[in-house]
């Protein structure tokens, strides 16, 4: 472990954007984000700026994703889809945003499936971006915090963004459950 921090200490005091970029570009080649928030945790430390430069290279991931999305890559996507799409493509509108916070708060859907199927559905980038901040943004600042408080030996640090973690947790499977509940109560 010594050896793993000596590394990440001299490198990423050398190149702390390096990590910045990593987030703003892998996820969208289906790198795992969480991954890369802790280790910009380790890079940049446990402190609330961190989060908000991570927060801000995720955004920064989702924007360009979703814009690949809708733009160039939905006519590939609509020529795979064939007629299985027409009926996702002809969703309303008012149900885009109810998709959107859907899958942000699905457990195990890959931000880069959540941003590329956004975007090739026709969600606006705004609705986009509106539901990853929230959702999104917990998990970001649960990930950063314990990576900077794993390799710093700040226990209570790893609680703290271990809770945020399950704070995010247990608020995605809520969400989830109360849709659930207005679906099956009739409401839309």
């Amino acid at each position: 472990m010594s050896f793993l921090k000596q590394v990440v200490d001299t490198y990423g005091a050398q190149y702390p954007w390096a990590i910045f970029l990593a987030l703003v570009l892998l996820p969208g080649f289906a790198f795992p984000a969480s991954a890369l928030l802790l280790l910009a945790g380790a890079v940049w430390g446990s402190t609330a700026s961190s989060c908000g430069i991570a927060l801000g290279a995720i955004l920064l991931n989702v924007t360009w994703t979703h814009l690949l999305a809708a733009g160039p890559c939905k006519t590939l996507v609509t020529r795979i889809l064939g007629k299985h799409g027409e009926r996702l493509f002809a969703m309303p509108q008012a149900d885009l945003m109810k998709l959107a916070w859907i899958l942000r708060v699905t457990p195990a859907v890959p931000l880069f499936v959540q941003n590329y199927g956004l975007g090739v559905l026709g969600v606006p980038l705004r609705h986009s971006l509106l539901t990853a901040i929230p959702v999104t943004g917990l998990y970001i600042c649960g990930f950063v915090l314990t990576g900077g408080a794993i390799f710093n030996g700040r226990f209570g640090l790893v609680v703290t963004g271990a809770g945020l973690l399950i704070a995010a947790t247990v608020a995605t499977r809520l969400l989830r459950k109360r849709y659930a509940e207005g679906k099956a109560n009739g409401g839309s």
